[in-house]
């Protein structure tokens, strides 16, 4: 996978977004572009259910590990904040909100 950053945007050439950082978008709501436009929306949600948490429990010092099948059965649209879907492998860079 081939990534740079540039004045704070991250282009992704050939984009594949896995279980983790699906959760880390849950919370922080990124702007995406999605092919074939130059607008920027933003991320609102997209169903993570049924899927592993975003860490396992670990002990009091360690902070969990990531669960193992980050690429499995992973959702293929996300809703942004004005209600339309999108599908996730449409998504060719994003930056934070």
């Amino acid at each position: 996978m081939v990534y740079f950053q540039l004045l704070g945007f991250f282009y992704n050439i050939n984009m594949k977004i896995h279980l983790y950082q699906l959760h880390k978008f849950q919370i922080s709501k990124p702007l995406v572009q999605i092919d074939g436009t130059d607008e920027w929306i933003q991320w609102d949600y997209c169903d993570l259910e049924g899927l592993p948490p975003e860490r396992l429990p670990g002990s009091m010092h360690d902070m969990g590990k990531i669960p193992k099948g980050q690429w499995d059965n992973l959702p293929e649209k996300f809703t942004t904040t004005n209600g339309k879907e999108y599908k996730i492998e449409d998504i060719h860079s994003y930056r934070p909100s």
